[in-house]
């Protein structure tokens, strides 16, 4: 019975709800529209790399792999001299050797592409300047090649210097390359 009281009463409200035809007005005034955009001078964007810096950032890639590929035998040796077994000592050794033939055929890949005149001023020298490192890796690894596996700890040595100098000359390369292509952050505030 309360049930159908409720319905009852419900019913009742809704013609009542759809008479209203009174329209509400607001009071209160619109909000005031937004200020117009501040105009500022936009920071400028890095210019687009030239094709001949994405060839010289490719062949990077290229050496890169051949480098890494020599840190896996120097790395090889040096745990196998750690080790009494001197049958793994003359196999990491030839693998040395091997893998001074696989890299160097990696970085012969890439050093050509690398033309430090794809870049100006002083990105120029840095380019440079990691070529020449790259030059003394590539002129060492016939020797590598030949004597790794007689001879494996002065080897792995000396490349062990050469690729410190080329890391140095990269992080001094990717430093300025990052600095070239960064977007000026500084911006002038907004008036209120």
């Amino acid at each position: 019975m309360l049930a159908t009281m409720i319905i009852a009463l419900a019913a009742a409200a809704a013609p009542l709800a759809a008479q209203d035809t009174v329209g509400r007005t607001d009071t209160a005034p619109p909000p005031p529209p937004p200020p117009p955009p501040v105009t500022s001078p936009l920071p400028e964007a890095p210019l687009p790399p030239t094709p001949e810096q994405v060839r010289y950032v490719e062949g990077l890639r290229s050496v890169s792999r051949g480098v890494a590929q020599l840190r896996d035998g120097i790395n090889r040796v040096a745990r196998t001299q750690q080790a009494g077994d001197s049958v793994q000592r003359r196999r990491a050794a030839r693998r040395l050797g091997g893998l001074c033939t696989t890299a160097r055929s990696f970085i012969s890949t890439g050093r050509p592409r690398m033309q430090p005149t794809a870049y100006t001023d002083s990105m120029r020298i840095v380019a440079r300047q990691l070529v020449v490192r790259i030059d003394s890796v590539v002129k060492f690894l016939s020797t590598c090649e030949t004597t790794a596996g007689k001879t494996p700890v002065p080897i792995s040595a000396d490349l062990q210097k050469r690729l410190q100098a080329y890391d140095t000359a990269l992080v001094a390369f990717r430093t300025a390359l990052a600095a070239m292509n960064r977007v000026d952050s500084v911006s002038t505030p907004s008036q209120p």
